[in-house]
């Protein structure tokens, strides 16, 4: 190899020798750095490994403990267990840990060390040569300046002078010889040196990658294994995830097997006042098991028993406390005042406590299928106005349950075999207040829009009164539909169906009855030249045998009457509306006029398709308290006619009430007429007293269910409480007492239903009045209102009045 520099220009010390020396050790100055800094970084490249290293020992350390909380996983092989998979990942992982500890030594060893090692020795002897060769340069300038400064005529000085300048030229000859060489060899040694350093570091790499392929080759097989396994449970999951993707239907499988009346545990949360101290409220998960109402704390997992016995227990739902939602579970030693979430979660723990106490019951008496006769029903199969129904014994043992009989009721009301909303068959729950049936989804959006637009009953779990029973015989789905679908014609795609989703369904069911998008607006006051007012049908006071017996002359009688009508030409007349032209004996004009009668096409529906006598034995659809029951056709009926200017929903809804007109009056309120309507022409009274005096539980029950307030009062300062005490309605006042009337409002005379009562000798509303006082003034002492006692005589006059209205009427009453 040829040299960096050249000897013979080395001993010339000439100017070429001077840049190529200089060129030379600058380049190895250079070297020194960069050498220096690879070996920094090197270092920081082991001990960044070194980091790495311990950070994936601890990753291996949590695989394992991971492998350890699977251990107990029983649901796959020993081979495929997750444990096993988990370890044999660590160990594996472990391994490869192992070939890069000893990849970091071998970097250690070949980078660091040696190049570290050329630095120090072979740099460094360079360095030191040239220390020694800028001292013999320097020696040498010395030597030649003095030889050259010595003067002729010290021969002495002048031979000294030679002398030392041979020796010095000697010395620096030799020391920039061996300058030289150091260089050179360094030059030399330098591409070797550093080849091969990273050639062995080259060799660690390889040689690491080669036992990770080896380690994985090996451990391939193990992986295609665990691969499989994923994949199975990965399907697995999916479909576990689809199945799971139906957990929606679960609620509603639960509430058809509530219906259907399944075993099922009720549990839930509740707030739960406590009995000591302040008597705060606390939220307590509660469940009915095995006849024991029970309770926890959130995160405990034993029960503490609140009633060891539940059939001993009775239900009530809590007025006198500013909390919503409450309810009360008495014993004969304690009582528990509870609270619900909701409305619907009230009445869903309410019968379901009810269900439970009935089932305690059922148990105790050893009796697996109960048969819950009606004692109505018992009584009409006897009479010989049932001809249809036999009193065998063998007929007797098939009879139907009263939750049974009031569904077969209900269904067979025109249109309610079908939900009212969606057309699904056989709905199993009502809304009491719009008078319809409905299936399970149905229910459940009217449930999430509030009491105030529907109250939802169970047909067969939840109580009925029996004013609630007439209520919705008097509608029914049709009826409704006349009312609420009017114009669905123009929007029919938005109509539910029963396969529809729930957005749809809950869009249609707030378009029908909250926005009542699809109501016929009633006519207005210059409808048609030819209308000269309006009327309202009245509806006869029939009892059902009556009215089947009569159907087929009612009919004939309407197929005369309509014969000869002229309709006049009304401009969105809706369809409870008929057009009558002819003569109105009742209305005392003695000419002829043209009038709207509304209640005509709707009660017509109910002719056609009536109930049949056998379902309404024991349904008087209409027991009134008052006067006797009124024979009259459907045309003369309507005694009067009013001026079409008159015509609002306000006064169309209190004109319904007085003719005794459901359809009519539920048409008023779907134009949105006000339940408490005051009438400044009758003395300032409401709908609700107009019922009162026509003595209908009926319309009386519809109007509250509606939101008619039992507080108004009228010009002479009496509410309707008092007008049914005047009247001796004894059912009204069961009625009102049974939504908190107010007892002691008095009227401008000073008397208040108490005195009324007394002093008309009326001994049922007297004891009424007394019972209601005596409950509020247990109330107030920190009783238990609403004993068994309070519930049983109110639910035996409601009965009475409901049933058997005859046995209440007074003979005298001078204030009618």
């Amino acid at each position: 190899m040829k040299p960096t520099i050249d000897f013979k220009e080395c001993l010339k010390d000439s100017p070429k020798f001077r840049a190529a020396l200089e060129s030379a050790e600058t380049d190895i100055d250079v070297l020194e750095a960069r050498l220096e800094r690879l070996v920094k970084l090197c270092t920081l490249m082991i001990e960044t490994g070194k980091s790495f290293k311990r950070a994936s020992s601890d990753f291996v350390t949590g695989v394992r403990d991971l492998a350890a909380y699977f251990k107990d996983d029983n649901m796959m092989s020993d081979d495929t267990k997750v444990s096993n998979c988990l370890n044999k990942f660590a160990h594996e992982m472990g391994e490869m840990l192992k070939y890069f500890n000893i990849l970091m030594d071998q970097a250690n060893r070949s980078v660091c060390k040696n190049l570290n090692n050329f630095v120090k020795q072979d740099i460094k002897q360079v360095k030191d040569s040239q220390k020694d060769f800028e001292k013999a340069s320097s020696e040498l300038d010395n030597a030649i300046n003095r030889n050259a400064s010595v003067p002729r005529t010290k021969a002495q000085e002048c031979e000294e002078a030679v002398t030392m300048l041979k020796a010095k030229k000697s010395c620096f000859a030799h020391t920039s010889v061996d300058h030289v060489f150091q260089i050179n060899i360094l030059n030399s040694k330098k591409r070797y040196e550093i080849l091969e350093t990273m050639l062995s570091f080259m060799h660690a790499h390889s040689t690491f990658f080669h036992q990770g392929h080896d380690l994985f080759k090996e451990f391939e097989p193990e992986m295609k294994n665990v691969a499989t396994q994923v994949e199975s449970l990965s399907a697995k999951a999916s479909q576990e995830r689809k199945e799971m993707e139906e957990r929606h239907s679960l609620v509603q499988q639960k509430d058809l097997s509530d219906v259907e009346g399944e075993e099922s545990p009720m549990e839930g949360y509740l707030l739960k006042r406590t009995s000591k101290g302040f008597k705060t409220w606390v939220r307590r998960w509660f469940s009915l098991e095995n006849s024991q109402l029970l309770y926890m704390k959130r995160g405990s997992r034993e029960y503490s028993v609140m009633e060891e016995d539940i059939k001993l227990c009775t239900v009530k739902l809590v007025y006198d406390t500013d909390r919503r939602f409450c309810f009360e579970v008495l014993s004969p030693s304690s009582s528990h005042i509870l609270q619900a979430e909701s409305d619907q979660n009230l009445q869903f723990w309410l019968n379901n406590v009810q269900t439970a106490i009935a089932k305690a019951y059922k148990a105790m008496e050893h009796r697996s299928n109960s048969v819950d006769t009606d004692e109505h029903l018992q009584k009409n199969s006897s009479t010989p106005s049932s001809p249809n129904l036999t009193s065998t014994p063998d007929n007797q043992q098939k009879q139907q349950s009263k939750s049974q009989q009031r569904m077969d009721q209900l269904l067979s009301v025109p249109g309610n075999s079908h939900c009212c909303d969606c057309g699904s068959p056989e709905p199993r729950w009502a809304s009491i207040n719009l008078g319809v049936t409905l299936c399970i989804e149905c229910s459940g959006i009217h449930r999430s829009f509030g009491v105030h637009m529907s109250k939802v009953r169970s047909i067969t779990l939840d109580a009925w009164d029996p004013e609630l029973l007439k209520v919705m015989v008097e509608l029914g789905n049709d009826v409704v539909n006349r009312i609420y679908e009017a114009n669905l014609n123009d929007a029919v795609a938005l109509k539910a169906t029963p396969e529809c989703n729930r957005s749809i369904r809950e869009s249609f069911i707030r378009a029908k009855y909250l926005d009542k998008a699809f109501v016929s607006k009633l006519p207005g006051p210059k409808s048609s030249n030819k209308v000269k007012g309006w009327s309202v049908r009245r509806k006869p006071k029939r009892s059902p045998s009556r009215d089947v017996a009569e159907s087929q002359d009612n009919s004939e009688e309407d197929s005369d009457l309509t014969s000869g009508i002229m309709e006049a030409p009304v401009e969105g007349a809706v369809l409870s509306v008929s057009n009558s032209s002819g003569r109105d004996n009742d209305s005392g004009l003695g000419v002829s006029a043209d009038v709207i009668v509304f209640g005509k096409e709707i009660e017509n529906i109910g002719r056609s398709t009536h109930i049949s006598d056998k379902l309404l034995i024991g349904i008087d659809l209409e027991s009134s308290e008052g006067s006797d029951l009124e024979e009259a056709d459907d045309t003369t009926s309507t005694t009067s006619w009013e001026d079409m200017s008159k015509l609002d929903p306000n006064l169309l809804l209190y004109k319904a009430t007085q003719a005794r007109n459901l359809p009519v009056m539920l048409e008023a309120l779907a134009n949105k007429a006000d339940p408490n309507w005051v009438n400044q022409e009758e003395d300032g009274k409401t709908p609700l007293m107009k019922a009162v005096d026509k003595g209908s539980l009926t319309v009386t029950e519809f109007l509250l269910l509606n939101g008619a307030k039992v507080d108004r009062k009228d010009k002479s300062g009496r509410t309707p409480l008092h007008h049914a005490t005047i009247k001796g309605h004894t059912g009204q006042v069961c009625q009102f007492l049974k939504r908190g009337a107010d007892l002691h409002a008095e009227d401008e005379s000073g008397q208040d239903p108490l005195k009324i009562a007394i002093n008309a000798a009326n001994a049922d509303i007297v004891t009424l009045l007394r019972l209601a006082k005596l409950n509020e003034d247990m109330k107030e002492d920190g009783g238990n209102p609403g004993d068994e006692t309070f519930n049983d005589v109110f639910k035996d006059f409601t009965h009475m009045a409901s049933e058997n209205p005859e046995k209440l009427k007074r003979k005298d009453n001078p204030d009618q």
